[in-house]
C-alpha cells in the first residue's frame, strides 16, 4: 500500500502578548490550512500565534494539528505540557531539538506577525534546512533579517497570498487548473461609508484592481460585489441611498442608477461580466427593495433579483435588525439561463446562474428550485453576515447549499468595518465547490478573492452522488410561487 504524507505547514510567531492583528491572521491561516487538507504544525506548547492557528485549524472537519512538546522547562511549575489542542504530539528533550524537529517536519514554514528570539531561531533553522519561509504581515526589519540569511524567503500581506504561495511551493494549484471548463472569478470584498459618490469611486477602484494582471492568476471573466456595497448597511438609511433599477435588457451605461451605471461602464470597458452585489432599489411602485443585479460585458442588465427573505432577527446578546422596517420582499426566483452564454464565459457549456441575497441562503427550498427546476450549476450570494451569525453559520450555510444543489457557490461579503460601526460585517467571502469544499476564502478586511471554477466538477459530483435522480416527489414537493 502506498502511503501519501499529508503536507505539514509550520506556523510560528509571538507567544504571550502577541499583536491582536497577528492573532486574527493566525487563526484565519490555521483555518485556511486545514481547509486545503494540509496539516498544521505548531512549534511547541500552543500559545499566542500558535494557539490562534490551532483554534482556526480545529474548527475544520478533518483537521490535523501536530505539536512538538519540548519538555525543556517551558512550564515554570515543571508540569507536563498540555496536549488538549493537538491531534498528534511529538516529544523531544531539548529546546534546540524542538526547533530542528519542527523545521524538518514542516513542508513550508510561515512566520505570522513578529516574534521573539525563539521565532528567529526556528526561522533560521528553516532556511538552513532548505525549507521555504513565508512572512505574513511581519515588520520590515524581519524581511531584511531573513533575506540576509539566504534561502527562499517570501513576503505576503494576506492569508490568501500565503495559501496560494504554499500551493505553488507544494506543486499544487491553489485553484482549479485552467482548462476548457474553467471559469476564473474574482470576489471584491469591500466596505462602504456614508458618502454615496465616494462609495462608487471606491468600488470602481477595487474592481479595477481585481482585473490587474497577477502572476499565476488568470484574468477573471466574472466579477462580484457584496450586499449593499454603495451604502452603509442600516435599515433606517436605505431610503437615502435607494436608486431606480430598470428591468433586464436595459442598457445601464447612462443610468438611471448611478451605482449600476458605474459598474456597467467598467464592464464594457473591460469586456467582463459583473454580479453587481446588491443596492437599495426604489421600485416604480414606490417601495424599497434590496436588489442584486447581473451586468454583461456590454453594460446591459441581464438579471435582477429582489431579496425574497428579509433579515428580521433578534439574537439575545447579539444582533437585532429588521430589514422589513424599510424594505419590501421580492416575489420571484431569479435564474439567468446558460443559453447564449449571457455571462460571456466563452465556455462550451456555460453555467446557469441563480441569484440569492444573504438571508435567502437560509432557505434551502429557494436554491433547490434553482437547481432542480432551472438547471443551475452556479449560485451567487452577495451577503453581509455579521459577527454574531457569521462565526456560527456562514461557512455552514454556504457549504450546505453547495452540497444540497451540487453547484459552485460564490458568497461575496462586505468587509469588516472599523471599530464602533453600527453593523459589524463578518467578511470571509467564500468560493465553495459542488462537493462542499471551500476552495478560496478571504479574511476580514478589504481584498480581492480570486478563484478558478472547474465546472466539470458539477457533472462529476452529480454523477457520483446522484441526489437529483433519487428524490422522492411522491413524498415531498417544492412548488414554485406564482408571480
Amino acid at each position: 500500500m502506498v502511503m501519501h504524507r499529508r503536507p505539514l505547514i509550520g506556523v510560528m510567531g509571538a507567544g504571550e502578548g502577541a499583536d491582536p492583528v497577528a492573532l486574527q491572521l493566525a487563526e484565519d491561516l490555521g483555518t485556511a490550512i486545514a481547509r486545503r487538507g494540509w496539516g498544521l504544525l505548531t512549534g511547541g506548547r500552543p500559545s499566542g500565534v500558535m494557539a490562534a492557528a490551532c483554534r482556526g485549524a480545529m474548527a475544520v472537519e478533518g483537521h490535523l494539528v501536530v505539536g512538538v512538546l519540548p519538555g525543556d522547562g517551558g512550564d515554570p511549575a515543571g508540569g507536563p505540557e498540555p496536549t488538549a489542542a493537538l491531534d498528534v504530539a511529538l516529544f523531544t528533550g531539548l529546546g534546540q531539538a524542538r526547533n530542528v524537529v519542527n523545521v524538518l517536519s514542516s513542508s513550508v514554514v510561515v512566520v505570522c506577525g513578529a516574534g521573539g528570539p525563539g521565532t528567529v531561531s526556528e526561522a533560521a533553522h528553516a532556511l538552513k534546512a532548505g525549507r521555504p519561509l513565508l512572512l505574513l504581515a511581519t515588520p520590515p526589519a524581519w524581511h531584511e533579517l531573513f533575506g540576509g540569511l539566504g534561502g527562499d524567503v517570501r513576503g505576503c500581506d494576506t492569508v490568501e497570498e500565503v495559501i496560494a504561495a504554499i500551493g505553488r511551493l507544494l506543486g499544487e494549484s491553489p485553484m482549479a487548473t485552467p482548462g476548457a471548463e474553467s471559469l476564473p472569478v474574482a470576489l471584491v470584498q469591500l466596505r462602504a461609508g456614508e458618502d454615496g459618490a465616494a462609495n462608487r469611486r471606491h468600488a470602481e477602484g477595487w474592481l479595477e484592481r481585481a482585473l490587474q494582471p497577477q502572476p499565476g492568476i488568470a484574468r477573471p471573466r466574472l466579477l462580484m460585489l457584496p450586499e449593499v456595497w454603495n451604502a452603509p448597511y442600516a435599515a433606517a438609511g436605505f431610503a437615502a441611498y435607494a436608486e431606480p433599477i430598470p428591468e433586464p435588457g436595459s442598457l445601464l451605461l447612462e443610468g438611471p442608477s448611478p451605482s449600476l451605471a458605474m459598474v456597467a461602464r467598467l464592464a464594457r470597458r473591460h469586456g467582463v461580466s459583473v454580479i453587481a452585489g446588491s443596492i437599495p432599489e426604489r421600485g416604480a411602485d414606490g417601495r424599497l427593495y434590496n436588489t442584486a443585479t447581473v451586468i454583461d460585458g456590454e453594460g446591459r442588465l441581464r438579471a435582477k433579483h429582489r431579496k425574497v427573505h428579509l433579515f428580521d432577527v433578534d439574537v439575545p446578546g447579539g444582533i437585532c435588525f429588521r430589514e422589513s422596517d424599510s424594505l419590501s420582499g421580492g416575489g420571484r426566483i431569479t435564474v439567468l439561463p446558460p443559453e447564449g452564454d449571457p455571462l460571456g464565459t466563452g465556455l462550451a457549456a456555460p453555467p446557469g446562474l441563480g441569484l440569492l441575497i444573504c438571508y435567502d441562503i437560509r432557505f434551502p427550498e429557494l436554491a433547490l428550485l434553482m437547481q432542480q427546476r432551472q438547471g443551475c450549476s452556479l449560485l451567487a450570494c452577495p451577503a453581509a453576515f455579521n459577527t454574531t451569525t457569521g462565526p456560527r453559520h456562514w461557512h455552514l450555510l454556504m457549504r450546505a447549499r453547495a452540497v444540497d444543489t451540487q453547484c459552485f457557490l460564490l458568497a461575496c461579503s462586505s468587509a469588516r468595518p472599523t471599530e464602533g460601526a453600527a453593523y459589524p460585517s463578518y467578511g470571509h467571502s467564500l468560493v465553495v465547490d459542488p462537493w462542499g469544499t471551500v476552495i478560496a476564502e478571504a479574511g476580514i478586511g478589504e481584498q480581492v478573492l480570486h478563484a478558478e471554477l472547474d465546472l466539470s466538477q458539477v457533472a462529476l459530483a452529480r454523477q457520483a452522488i446522484p441526489t437529483s435522480l433519487q428524490r422522492r416527489p411522491d413524498l415531498y414537493r417544492l412548488e414554485q410561487a406564482q408571480p
